[in-house]
């Protein structure tokens, strides 16, 4: 019986041995082609749709994205706006806001000091909101972090055509956290517009446009996608702490193999290539810093189902990790 029980618990070391070695972000996965994954998490009931990766005040970890539940009638679900609030090292969930609305996030800011939550909506689907829906508008919502809605607004598409992913603004918090860029810019306070011109938006990660080359101020960097990757038209990018580098984010929309989707670090100065990962999953259009480790931080896109989870991952930046 003891023998028995040995063996079997030996299996069950040689089991777990081997499902760390040869998962996504083992030594095997890395070897098979995974791209370098040095971590993934679990996000239980939340999958992420849009760039709603962010670092709050506090260097925790908040996740915009859907809890799809089951909808009142059969085969139909409702996709649920939730926030979540995790710990970076461990994955581990802190809070959870439910934001009382149905919808798909496609943007997710937080004010300076970390109190308050902008969220756009994708303009490929409408939000659920007081008053109706309005398909020709994409919608911007200010909660607090609790997930309690203070005002929200319209953009209508004929001032703010959408792309391909929905985007058709860009939306950021003014420095001092009173002003919401959003096409226009809003009093944080009140939701009402006090400038109706398209303002700059202050934020370290930002849409580029594909190409060959990637322009980053004076530098032009070459991008080294995969043969017959083709990109979506625009690149999602990151950069780090220090301002030195650059994350991007390329997601493919069509041409042949097996990558999904690639990642480059560049040093923006010089324009060279300082790590490069190919992945082999469809991801989130979202990229984020660590707040604590020389990486980046990813999402793959979840499965539409009800209790759907998706896998946040942690991809090295350079040779220190």
């Amino acid at each position: 019986m003891r023998r028995a029980l040995l063996g079997a618990a030996l299996m069950l070391a040689v089991g777990v041995a081997a499902l760390a070695l040869s998962g996504p972000c083992g030594p095997a996965g890395r070897l098979a082609g995974d791209g370098g994954c040095l971590a993934a998490f679990t996000l239980r009931d939340l999958v992420v749709t849009g760039d709603t990766l962010v670092i709050d005040a506090e260097g925790q970890l908040v996740i915009g994205g859907i809890d799809y539940r089951p909808g009142r009638r059969p085969g139909r679900l409702q996709a649920q706006m939730v926030v979540a609030t995790l710990k970076p090292e461990t994955g581990a969930e802190i809070a959870r806001a439910d934001l009382g609305m149905q919808g798909q996030p496609e943007q997710l800011r937080l004010s300076p000091e970390g109190t308050r939550m902008a969220v756009s909506c994708s303009a490929l689907y409408t939000c659920d909101l007081p008053g109706g829906n309005e398909p020709r508008e994409s919608r911007v919502i200010l909660f607090d972090r609790e997930g309690e809605r203070e005002w929200f607004a319209g953009i209508e598409h004929r001032n703010a055509s959408p792309d391909a992913d929905g985007r058709a603004i860009e939306l950021g918090f003014s420095s001092s956290g009173n002003v919401v860029f959003a096409h226009v810019a809003f009093d944080a306070a009140t939701g009402a517009v006090i400038l109706t011109r398209q303002q700059p938006v202050p934020d370290p990660n930002a849409r580029l446009p594909a190409g060959d080359e990637v322009p980053l101020g004076d530098t032009q960097v070459t991008l080294d996608l995969p043969a017959g990757f083709i990109p979506f038209l625009r690149l999602d990018s990151a950069r780090s702490p220090e301002g030195e580098r650059i994350a991007i984010l390329a997601r493919r929309f069509s041409g042949p193999g097996k990558v999904r989707a690639a990642i480059r670090i560049h040093d923006i100065a010089t324009g060279r290539l300082l790590a490069a990962h190919d992945i082999y999953s469809d991801l989130a259009p979202a990229i984020l810093w660590h707040p604590q480790r020389d990486a980046v931080i990813v999402a793959l896109a979840g499965d539409v189902a009800a209790s759907a989870d998706s896998e946040l991952r942690i991809y090295a930046a350079g040779a220190g990790e």
